[in-house]
């Protein structure tokens, strides 16, 4: 009989018991026949033949067995009845089996709610083709622009620069640029209300033909459209922003949108997957060609030649090629392009300096993410810890189980002296393992659910739309089946031993202990064995969780230098309003004092960024009365403020005085330093009164008029 044969065979044989017993016992009783004729024929008696041909066959019952037994269906069928014996089992102790379901949901869904993070932040690859062969210059995750440095020094670019790698890509199959963060806009949608804010990206003409992601509808960005400045007001839209700002409009290509006052052409629609390279919490909404950089970044000047840092890079190697190679030719870009802008002659330790320089080539398979770096190693222990909470879990029900087949003892000798198997016996014991560890997958898939949401809400500091997705997918669904399979084998090995050890005889005496409850060295080995890995496993996470929380205290009570309570922030741009910026200072003015006015408020100031910002301006600097050690870095953090921000953020004045609302760009410019700043290049306390001046600034000098206590500005 064929495979194909077999398996018809076996359908019938589960779906048409009736017709295949009436088959079968047609069967035999023709077989008897048959054989009852032939005896006949050889001269015995009607009797002694039908009784020859009965004890030649044996047993009907137990023919029909061995001829059920012998099909792939017998194996379906005794899994069924072990799994309704074990529901039936499970729910005669409600109790015990809603407690194990509940233990196991907790543990499971913790491991299924971490996972789904882990595989969506740090394993799932881009949605482009072959996203193995992308690489980017750098880590690429600081964001904004930057000036007065050398190429290679950060990882962010020049528009010439990249231009110059777009057309002549070297052994690469193509060199694209994207801007270094994605900027909020302002975008008038045809028949909207109102204006709404949503992050643009810019990008250069091959940006998507390298990262070889093809759009839902329409094109994407060519290389005709950012070939020259302004040269193509274009946009291809996500598919979110086409979803909740388009009405999922298909008419919607060749329509204009607004972008801060600039109608643009919408070109494209991206496929829902796809994010752009950046993996962001809030990822962009419109990708426009980076030569409307102006129109995007309200800025001028930003892709003047040798100038401005703005853009991160991103390449296809070829698979040929080795990356060693490739980046021996991205260095060798690199220093030619630096050297090329120093002109005349180079002292030697400036030639060597250069000759150091490098940008190495990571890979982009996953894409850029800032959030990967933020939150990879908190997830990576987020899932140890977890795993320790199902194996507590399962060190738990291990005991529970085992106590329920030592009191099941006498069940189990009567089942074993009536002939029952051990090995029938021991997978009763594992099915009912499974039936509950696959109940606690099932419901942990809900607990799964609700953790990832809240998690997500967590890290996505409210923004509106984030690629986080709680929902979860195929690999999910599978990772959850998994650990509920392992999870079931764990803590249903001790109970399946204990049974595949059980004898049948003793159980069957009233007055007979068995080895379990009489004290027996085997009975007492698993029990003690499993409480210890449960106080050992509870004590390394309690004391692990013992140590973050102090960790995590002593984050939030350290001195930051400001006043932390009665404090609020508020973020806005003018730009984005349309204001011109000879309107600022009116406006700024107006700003303050309507907030003051309010009542409870004590003191309002602007800045450009708030204490605890992860963005900040940086310069190098240069301080009268101070010279430099060789190489020593004279880099420092930067802020604007108005009059009263020392006083509104609760920074005390050490020495001098601070900014005042009389400080103008009519008056003297002044500056107020922190007392880390003073220490470092005036340690005898003469600094007041000094000037410096800031590299990237053409205004000043400014002279230093106060020294302010040291609070924290980037990351606590």
């Amino acid at each position: 009989m064929g495979l194909i044969a077999k398996f018809v065979h076996g359908l019938r044989s589960l779906f048409q018991k009736q017709n295949i017993e009436s088959e079968l016992d047609e069967e035999l009783g023709g077989f008897i026949e048959a054989s009852t004729a032939d005896k006949l024929h050889r001269g015995m008696s009607a009797e002694q033949a039908a009784r020859a041909a009965r004890v030649e066959m044996g047993s009907t019952n137990a023919l029909k067995h061995r001829i059920r037994s012998a099909g792939w269906e017998a194996g379906v069928e005794t899994l069924w009845h072990d799994l309704r014996h074990g529901v039936r089992t499970l729910l005669r102790s409600p109790g015990f089996t809603l407690i194990a379901v509940l233990s196991l949901a907790l543990g499971i869904g913790a491991n299924t709610a971490i996972f789904t993070l882990i595989q969506q932040v740090l394993l799932q690859n881009l949605p482009v083709r072959d996203p193995h062969e992308l690489v980017t210059f750098g880590k690429s995750l600081n964001g904004g622009v930057l000036g007065g440095i050398d190429l290679g020094t950060a990882d962010m670019f020049t528009y010439d620069f990249a231009r110059q790698l777009e057309i002549h890509p070297g052994p690469l199959h193509g060199v694209a640029a994207y801007s270094s963060f994605s900027p909020k806009v302002n975008v008038r949608v045809p028949n909207a209300v109102a204006a709404i804010q949503v992050p643009a990206s810019l990008v250069s003409g091959n940006f998507f033909t390298v990262l070889g992601a093809k759009p839902l509808l329409g094109r994407t960005i060519a290389g005709f459209d950012a070939d020259a400045l302004d040269r193509s007001a274009v946009a291809v839209v996500s598919y979110h922003f086409w979803q909740q700002s388009l009405s999922s409009d298909p008419g919607v290509l060749g329509k204009t949108i607004t972008v801060n006052a600039t109608p643009f052409t919408v070109i494209g629609i991206m496929p829902e997957a796809f994010h752009g390279i950046r993996q962001e919490t809030e990822p962009a909404d419109l990708w426009v060609p980076v030569t409307m950089i102006q129109d995007v970044m309200l800025q001028p000047n930003l892709l003047r030649p040798r100038d401005f840092y703005v853009l991160h890079m991103v390449a296809r190697r070829s698979p040929q090629s080795s990356l060693a190679a490739d980046q021996n030719w991205l260095d060798r870009q690199i220093r030619d392009y630096v050297r090329a802008g120093e002109g005349g002659h180079m002292t030697p330790a400036r030639q060597q300096e250069i000759r150091r320089i490098t940008v190495p080539l990571i890979s982009a398979a996953h894409g850029v993410s800032a959030f990967r770096d933020q939150y990879g190693d908190s997830l990576v222990i987020l899932m140890a810890i977890v795993v320790v909470v199902l194996l507590i879990a399962c060190a738990n029900l291990a005991n529970f189980l085992l106590a329920r087949a030592v009191a099941r003892h006498r069940e189990i000798a009567t089942r074993l002296a009536l002939g029952s198997s051990r090995a029938r016996i021991v997978r009763h014991s594992v099915v009912e393992a499974l039936l509950l560890s696959l109940c606690g997958g099932l419901f942990g898939l809900i607990v799964a659910f609700a953790v990832t949401r809240t998690l997500i809400a967590f890290v996505a500091q409210g923004a509106t739309f984030t690629p986080l997705d709680p929902r979860p997918d195929a690999t999910t669904l599978f990772f959850t089946f998994g650990v509920s399979i392992l999870a079931g084998l764990l803590f249903g090995l001790a109970p399946a031993m204990y049974v595949a050890r059980a004898a049948a005889s003793p159980g069957l005496v009233t007055n007979t202990r068995t080895a379990a409850s009489g004290g027996g060295h085997g009975g007492r080995w698993w029990p003690k064995a499993l409480v210890t890995v449960q106080i050992t496993l509870c004590l390394l996470l309690l004391v692990g969780a013992g140590l973050f929380f102090r960790t995590f205290r002593n984050l939030q009570d350290q001195n930051f230098g400001f006043e932390r309570s009665h404090m609020l922030i508020a973020d806005f741009d003018a730009r984005i309003a349309g204001y011109k910026p000879e309107q600022a200072p009116a406006l700024n003015q107006r700003l303050l004092d309507q907030l003051a006015a309010i009542p409870g408020v004590r003191s309002a100031a602007l800045a450009a960024t708030p204490p605890i910002s992860f963005g900040s301006w940086t310069s190098t600097l240069s301080i009268s009365g101070y010279t430099p050690h060789p190489n020593e870095d004279m880099g420092s953090v930067l802020n604007r403020i108005s009059g009263d921000y020392f006083d509104a953020a609760g920074i005390a004045i050490i020495a001098g005085r601070s900014i005042r609302s009389s400080d103008t760009a009519s008056t003297l410019k002044v500056a107020v330093v922190n007392q880390a700043f003073a220490r470092h290049y005036f340690p005898n306390g003469d600094i007041i009164g000094r000037t410096l001046k800031i590299d990237i600034s053409e205004s000043g000098p400014w002279q230093i008029v106060g020294i302010a206590r040291d609070s924290k500005s980037g990351d606590p």
